[in-house]
């Protein structure tokens, strides 16, 4: 017997002749098969009945065998563990950021190549530094030592650097900082754990949107600035510049994301319009840290950010969008479970110098236009899964993005590998412990 599968916001306004719609439709979900309800002024005719379905809404069903094969999930290459590591995928030749990370001794760094990047030892030889806390993955290692995850990977894609992210977590990452190869600097942890009772800003009052736009409070020139990702729509809101207040509560941080100087994460159509570059006008002596509230979304980046270890399971970058794209979604998946489970989102003045390597402004504006057209709906679809009773898990999160077209299939096999590969580690790290 096929399950009922009930689609959240779908409007019958009108149903002639066959009682079992919802079994007809299931079975399309049930099988795989697009489910598509038209716009209002279109009706569908389904096989075998005389049914008319309206709605403003679409939704396909998630594919079946998506379940993942492998037994083995990881490989222990018995290098050395780290608390701290930094990680940065590339196709260029090393660069100033890359080298500022390793003059650091507290930190170990995952290099992970692709299959355009140089050898290891060309890369390594024009680094100029062999120690052990700098590891290069090369392409092969990837299948080694993650086969589940490195199968459900594209190549020549961005989203390589979840093999980076598993790496770090294998090797007893307390604290991840995800950085790309053009923005110089990190930010000082030592500085964060000295600081006992710090202080943050947080709106001083509940906000009447679930949106708000840190970088105005960071200082900048333009009358509207915004990070790469907000809601183009919401740029003249004064809702998501609310009015900020001090506060010292004891949080639990997932995320710190960095902003960046001279080159600051904007996109394609406020590089065309605004002055650029640009600097903030914040200095950390000068601007305290600010909190995003909970319940409240701003995209964040995978540029230069520090992740801390209760968020390491939302670190994944979905595949089956553009790189422009992608660490803008995962910022949004992973608020939905900042929230749930009460853990923080922090702003702090620029850490970081970008000195971004060569764009093409028009193929970035072609790259970003989910960023346009879709974050508003992303936004709001969230906060209305966050009200609900229903808690869902990051698998059954991609599966409802997936039914909206945000994502598609390969994330729901990468998702999948993901989830066990990190699962697998925690066990093996605990039965390590326990012994």
């Amino acid at each position: 017997m096929t399950p009922s599968i009930a689609l959240p916001e779908t409007k019958f306004l009108s149903v002639q002749g066959d009682p079992k719609i919802e079994s007809l439709l299931a079975k399309n979900v049930h099988t795989g098969n697009p489910v598509y309800i038209l716009d209002w002024r279109s009706k569908l005719e389904l096989p075998n009945s005389k049914v008319t379905l309206f709605s403003r809404k679409s939704y396909r069903g998630v594919p079946m065998n998506l379940e993942i094969e492998k037994e083995v999930y990881f490989i222990d290459d018995n290098k050395t563990n780290c608390e701290k590591w930094a990680v940065v995928t590339t196709i260029f030749k090393p660069s100033e950021s890359v080298r500022y990370i390793i003059k650091n001794p507290n930190w170990c760094m995952v290099v992970v190549a692709d299959i355009q990047t140089q050898s290891k030892e060309s890369y390594i030889a024009e680094l100029g530094y062999k120690g052990e806390n700098v590891i290069f993955l090369e392409p092969d290692d990837h299948a080694k030592l993650y086969p589940a995850i490195s199968n459900a990977l594209p190549w020549k894609h961005f989203g390589r650097k979840n093999i980076g992210y598993i790496y770090a977590i294998h090797h007893g990452a307390e604290y991840i900082w995800d950085f790309d190869d053009d923005n110089i600097g990190i930010i000082d942890l030592e500085m964060l754990r000295a600081n006992t009772n710090p202080w943050y800003l947080t709106p001083c009052s509940e906000l009447s949107t679930p949106l708000i736009n840190p970088y105005p409070y960071f200082g900048v020139n333009e009358t509207y600035s915004w990070p790469r990702g907000f809601p183009l729509e919401e740029i003249r809101n004064p809702a998501v510049t609310p009015e900020l207040c001090q506060t010292n509560v004891s949080l639990t941080i997932g995320v710190i994301q960095s902003l960046a100087n001279k080159q600051p994460d904007v996109d394609a159509i406020y590089r065309f319009t605004r002055d650029n570059p640009f600097n903030f006008k914040a200095i950390l002596e000068s601007h305290l840290p600010l909190i995003i509230p909970k319940g409240v979304f701003t995209p964040f980046n995978a540029q230069a950010t520090l992740w801390a270890k209760p968020a390491f399971i939302y670190l994944l970058l979905p595949i089956s969008v553009d790189g422009r794209v992608t660490d803008i979604w995962r910022s949004y998946i992973a608020a939905y479970f900042f929230h749930k489970h009460d853990i923080k989102l922090i702003f702090t003045p620029p850490y970081v110098l970008q000195d971004r390597n060569p764009h093409n402004l028009l193929k970035d504006l072609r790259a970003e236009n989910d960023l346009y057209m879709r974050s508003n709906v992303l936004i709001n679809l969230l906060s209305e899964l966050s009200n609900t009773h229903r808690f869902l898990s990051l698998q059954q999160l991609y599966e409802e993005l997936y039914k909206r077209g945000y994502i598609e299939s390969e994330d729901l096999k990468f998702i999948r590998a993901w989830i066990k590969t990190v699962e697998a580690i925690y066990v093996k790290r605990k039965a390590t412990v326990s012994n």
